[in-house]
């Protein structure tokens, strides 16, 4: 399995995998088979992505380089990031947001400037 989601499990970031619970996968995703089977297992895999201090430094230098190859790297997990640094310090969400907007400008070239 882990070679199936490698590519979308393992990008820039920390995350947390877990076994879903049975009971959650009963109430919420119930199954119905017709005939029924005489066994069913099912096993869910969730994924958790954490922001952690290590990733917020990232994000704000390469913000700060205007590093757009840089922050592709956080790709879908970005928006997250960022609406979680600019709730922890929002004296700084207008200059999280200037970077973003200069970084945006800026040619494509690792490092920006």
């Amino acid at each position: 399995m882990i070679a199936t989601w490698r590519g979308s499990w393992f990008e820039e970031g920390s995350r947390l995998f877990y076994i879903v619970p049975q009971s959650f996968l009963s109430t919420n995703l119930p199954l119905s088979i017709n005939p029924a089977p005489g066994k069913t297992v099912r096993v869910f895999v969730g994924r958790l992505e954490l922001v952690t201090p290590a990733t917020e430094q990232a994000v704000r230098e390469i913000l700060a380089a205007h590093d757009i190859v840089g922050l592709q790297k956080y790709a879908r997990f970005l928006d997250p990031i960022l609406a979680k640094m600019e709730a922890e310090d929002p004296a700084h969400a207008k200059q999280i947001g200037a970077d973003l907007d200069q970084t945006y400008r800026t040619p494509a070239t690792h490092g920006g400037n």
